[in-house]
């Protein structure tokens, strides 16, 4: 069960966060290198992070406790009418707590005040923990790829 013993703040990324939240998110992918299945590495570089999550190619947001960045989530314009998850990451140690649902229902309601109608999420295979939670909140697994010797499963989710 998630504690939700924590003050959160989740707001769209400011400047000053960006080398906090690319520390965060290279942490956590490196936990199964498993790199963003379609962009590499590049959003992982603080000063691409502005160009490629700007409205309306996209929305990043951090998760604070305090001043420590402690989750990230980011949205990828796909079409008019489907966005993509990225960047879906929660420190260690707010795990057990409630971050990861409130980062999701944040993607999520902006999804749909920005009339996003379908939203996609692809991890690399290994990421089981990432696939359980995403099954848990409505995502269904819609087909699975090899991209550059990695099995890169695709979720998706009517919004």
């Amino acid at each position: 069960m998630a504690e939700t013993d924590i003050s959160l703040d989740i707001h769209p990324i400011e400047p000053d966060e960006t080398d906090a939240a690319v520390e965060l998110i290279t942490k956590c992918v490196g936990e199964y290198d498993a790199y963003d299945c379609d962009m590499g590495q590049q959003d992982l570089q603080p000063e691409r992070i502005e160009d490629l999550y700007e409205e309306p190619k996209g929305k990043l947001w951090v998760a604070k406790v305090g001043d420590q960045v402690v989750g990230t989530i980011g949205l990828r314009r796909v079409d008019d009418r489907t966005c993509r998850i990225s960047r879906l990451s929660v420190h260690p140690d707010y795990r057990k707590h409630d971050v990861v649902q409130q980062l999701e229902r944040t993607f999520e309601d902006y999804a749909r005040s920005q009339g996003y109608r379908r939203a996609t999420a692809e991890l690399a295979v290994r990421q089981k923990p990432a696939a359980v939670f995403l099954e848990s909140v409505g995502f269904e697994e819609f087909k699975r790829t090899l991209r550059n010797k990695m099995v890169v499963v695709t979720f998706e989710k009517t919004l």
